[in-house]
């Protein structure tokens, strides 16, 4: 029984770290495409798992303050005004933030999810690599 329960905790562990490897290869894809050029990205979220994970890519530098950021990655909140670039890790911040939002990244059913919107990348001047087009939604 011991051994069944060992195995157990060894697999989930595995497929918990494959994940989270996953999450950070995608972030690393998307914050390079949205900042080819720039040595250091900054990056602001309401998550700290998420800040920590974000500090393990190169070129990434996650700040204390939404003003010093280039990005906010938004986790939680409904209460951000600010002007600053806003890119969501939920399908319903996304919906909430429509107007201001660039897009998100979001897990469901298992699946990682991508997601642009057009219009709010246009807003911004921001031309994405050929590689990330299949993601550029024209609305939600």
């Amino acid at each position: 029984m011991k051994k069944i329960i060992l195995i157990l905790l060894i697999l989930s562990e595995l497929l918990f770290s494959s994940k989270i490897d996953t999450e950070r290869k995608i972030y690393k894809h998307i914050l390079y495409a949205l900042y080819p050029d720039k040595e250091n990205i900054k990056i602001w979220s309401d998550d700290e798992k998420l800040q920590s994970l974000l500090m393990q890519i190169p070129r990434v530098k996650t700040v204390s303050k939404l003003s010093d950021a280039n990005l906010l990655i938004i986790t939680k909140r409904k209460d951000i005004k600010s002007d600053k670039l806003k890119f969501t890790t939920s399908y319903p911040l996304l919906l909430h933030y429509e107007k201001s939002a660039i897009g998100g990244f979001y897990w469901q059913k298992g699946r990682p999810n991508i997601l642009f919107l057009k219009s709010n990348l246009q807003k911004h001047h921001i031309s994405l690599p050929e590689s990330m087009h299949e993601y550029i939604e024209d609305t939600l």
